[in-house]
């Protein structure tokens, strides 16, 4: 006999000669695991209170800069009125009234020349504020000063203002020749502020919120948002600096259950450790025990195989168990049904499979298996074509889960095999389905370029005879004869717009190899200098919004917003100055863009008819055009993967709103 095998059965006895110290040792070994599992269970409750701190720290942070992004845009948008335009103090209700409109968390605006507030909107309550010099104030020059250091948005406070109440103030620098011009300046009710960023200390909730400021003159940290002194503050505390107003945000959780969470599964582990020595002492008292154990097991190993067996029935997969090393395999009884097969022609021989696989799929399932075997992968997936009882063939998916010794040597495969011939008959179908469309759709594009020349032509020949007769025989021929030919030349050239328009709908078209970055505001920018003469002619004003960068097609998304402003340009009412606003979002899977205008409005009944192909809604002598624009609009949004629909009021305006996919 072996050392080992002496050392085992020295082992045993000493187990079953002395059950109570097999009991105490099993206990103490529990209850050291036990209490490591205490420990790490306590260090992780603290690891989630630490993340639940900091997520809700982001959660504030991003309501608050959300909140603050208003004013930015609020005071940048007024320094853009008083660097690019001239009356901005005379205009200024006016310019206040629209700014504050489109941002509504902002309370008061601002325009300083030098460090002189000298307009203020609205007026009323705030008149007190008109002359203060905001440098001059040794209560407010220091964060004027960092303002105009920065050269960016900075915000002050928060602090008690003039004309009353607490708020924040932005302030913007404007410069001229690099010299200090003046500023433009937002406030912010704390109120406002803090409603929006959701920074209020409830009693119920678990966290304590602060913002706090190092004052600037005296150098005192201040905190703005009331605590009450009896609340705990016992858990985990996390800041975040905000720079742009000097301000420290800050979450702490009001009370840790790291410890007091675990007492009762410590409690429950410590009784574990008990039961579990109490059941080592009867263990070793009682053999006998063990040895029905191991009857159970092995009548649960006699049931799971049981239950395979009966799975390998309900299921439409063949369930496969590949012995390597004998190069034995144990097929489930679908495989039969599946291919036609006998049981004896095949069971137990792995070799019988590889003399189905179709010949042109041989080799390379071969190669695939091997350097599967070969690695250190787990899986092993393909698909082929296999040969049926009746010589036709099967596509099959072929999967399994590889079992290696300790060496990493492949030594049992087990697996499922799916018939998915329906499957790929339809995906080669639907291939020959998309060659046989991108033909046609060639050949269509073929057809209409040489249709439109060929159409063209005569119109062209006819254009310009009829105004070759009308020069020559104009004096000879009475005014209705006149009319006619104007009519004819008419109708030539609106048909040969109707032609072009019909060819560049006809060419769309969405090709993934052209698909580009495209900065979205430069490219309005482009198109509205297209649009230059009729802009200047109608004294419309565009409002562009915070635009999203579009992952699409250039020349197409060009098209799409060229036609969309001219429409709100196109049909404006006769006695109003055109205002076209154009914002954009970014969705969760797509970017969406909506075109307001205040022009003539679509009736409710027509808002999808317009998108229809030489749908026109208005006679062409009032609006010219050939009802082609909207429905190639709805073509190219399409083929970004979005969809194009209208709101509209008689007399108010409409709202042209699209999506368009976000490619990652």
């Amino acid at each position: 006999m072996s050392s080992i095998e002496n050392f085992k059965k020295h082992i045993s006895s000493l187990i079953y000669s002395s059950p109570r110290t097999t009991g105490w040792l099993v206990f103490l070994l529990s209850l050291f695991l036990t209490s490591y599992l205490s420990y790490t269970e306590y260090q992780l409750r603290l690891s989630a209170e630490r993340e639940e701190v900091i997520s809700k720290l982001n959660e504030l942070e991003n309501r608050l800069t959300e909140a603050l992004n208003n004013g930015v845009s609020a005071v940048k948008t007024l320094a853009f009125y008083a660097q690019n335009q001239e009356n901005v103090v005379e205009n200024f209700e006016r310019i206040g009234r629209d700014i504050l409109d489109n941002n509504p968390l902002v309370d008061v605006i601002q325009y300083l020349d030098s460090g002189t507030i000298v307009a203020v909107y609205p007026l009323s309550g705030n008149e007190v504020v008109i002359g203060y010099d905001v440098l001059a104030d040794p209560k407010t020059n220091k964060e004027v000063e960092e303002a105009i250091r920065r050269k960016e948005v900075f915000f002050s406070g928060p602090f008690t203002l003039r004309q009353g109440g607490m708020g924040i103030v932005g302030r913007y620098p404007l410069f001229e020749d690099g010299k200090l011009k003046g500023l433009s300046a937002i406030i912010i009710y704390l109120e406002t502020i803090f409603e929006e960023g959701l920074l209020k200390n409830n009693p119920n909730e678990k966290f304590s919120i602060q913002l706090s400021k190092k004052n600037p003159n005296t150098g005192i940290v201040e905190n703005f948002i009331p605590i009450s002194i009896d609340e705990p503050s016992s858990g985990y505390s996390a800041s975040i600096p905000m720079d742009v107003g000097n301000w420290l945000l800050t979450v702490q959780l009001k009370e840790s259950t790291a410890i007091s969470g675990s007492i009762f599964a410590i409690f429950l582990r410590i009784l574990l450790a008990v039961a579990l020595g109490i059941v080592a002492w009867n263990a070793a008292r009682q053999p006998a025990i063990l040895r029905q154990k191991v009857a159970d097991q092995s009548k649960e190993i006699i049931n799971a195989n049981e239950r395979f067996e009966l799975a390998t029935k309900a299921t439409s997969d063949v369930i496969w168990d590949w012995d390597l090393a004998l190069n034995e395999v144990y097929r489930s009884d679908h495989f039969f049904k599946m291919l036609g097969y006998e049981d004896s022609e095949s069971i137990g021989n792995n070799d019988f499979f590889k003399t189905i696989i179709h010949p042109d799929d041989l080799e390379e399932v071969s190669k695939k298996l091997e350097e599967t075997l070969q690695s250190q992968s787990e899986f092993w997936e393909h698909e082929f074509r296999v040969k049926k009882m009746d010589q036709s063939y099967a596509f099959i998916f072929d999967k399994g889960y590889i079992v290696r010794d300790t060496e990493g040597k492949a030594v049992r495969m087990i697996g499922a095999t799916q018939d998915i011939s329906k499957r790929k008959k339809t995906e080669l179908e639907l291939l020959e389905a998309n060659k046989s469309l991108g033909n046609a759709n060639e050949e269509l594009k073929a057809f209409a370029f040489l249709a439109s020349h060929d159409m063209r032509e005569p119109l062209r020949m006819i254009s310009s005879f009829m105004t070759l007769l009308q020069k020559k025989y104009s004096s000879e021929l009475d005014e209705k004869a006149n009319q006619y030919i104007e009519f004819a030349v008419d109708g030539a050239k609106r048909l040969t717009t109707l032609i072009n328009d019909l060819l560049e709908y006809s060419k769309v078209g969405f090709d993934q190899k052209s698909i580009e970055k495209i900065n979205t505001d430069q490219l309005i920018k482009e198109v509205l200098k297209f649009k230059s003469a009729i802009i200047g002619e109608s004294n419309a004003e565009v409002i562009l919004g915070d635009l999203p960068d579009i992952t699409g097609i250039r020349t197409p998304i060009q098209i799409l917003f060229q036609n969309l402003i001219g429409n709100s340009l196109k049909y404006k009412n006769s006695d109003t100055i055109p205002v076209i606003k154009i914002s954009g979002k970014v969705k969760k899977d797509f970017l969406e863009f909506c075109i307001e205008d205040n022009g003539i409005g679509i009736e409710a009944d027509y808002l999808d008819h317009v998108f229809g192909i030489l749908n026109r809604l208005h006679p062409k002598e009032k609006y010219p055009g050939t009802g082609m624009g909207l429905a190639t609009c709805r073509k190219i949004v399409t083929q970004h993967g979005g969809i194009i629909w209208a709101e509209s009021e008689i007399g108010i305006g409409s709202k042209f709103l699209f999506t368009l996919k976000k490619y990652e």
